[in-house]
């Protein structure tokens, strides 16, 4: 279902991008980061949070501490790039969508909290997109 989900939110922020209307940035952002989190929760999410595992291991430095400093970057980003022109901007987008994989390759407590988000967030999407689709 996760996969669904995914295709269904990054297929209508797709679309929003093509309308020429203003779209909310809170709109995109939100379905952006749903689809993120529903692939987070796929074997394509955990595959890659293994791989930045791998990369982040080839530092000699705790993984742990490489991990929780690009997600805390990829947080001040997004905020600052939504916060600057009010517009969910490529930057934005695309930090909303590796933040759920940094959330798994994480270890600690960070690791534990945004674990527990990103399965909230992607049973939310399976509550309400996936009722939209035709889901159970």
């Amino acid at each position: 279902m996760s996969w669904a989900i995914m295709i269904v939110a990054f297929g209508l922020v797709a679309i929003l991008w093509k309308r020429k209307k203003a779209n909310p940035w809170w709109l995109k952002s939100s379905l952006v980061f749903i689809g993120g989190c529903s692939l987070a929760d796929t074997a394509l999410g955990a595959w890659l949070a293994a791989r930045i595992n791998e990369i982040v291991g080839i530092v000699p430095v705790n993984s742990g501490f490489v991990v929780g400093a690009a997600t805390l970057l990829l947080v001040v980003l997004t905020v600052y790039d939504i916060g600057i022109d009010r517009k969910a901007d490529k930057t934005a987008l695309t930090c909303l969508v590796v933040l759920p994989v940094l959330f798994l390759a994480g270890v600690g407590p960070l690791a534990e909290a945004g674990s527990g988000l990103t399965e909230a967030i992607s049973q939310v999407g399976a509550n309400s997109i996936g009722r939209l689709i035709g889901g159970q």
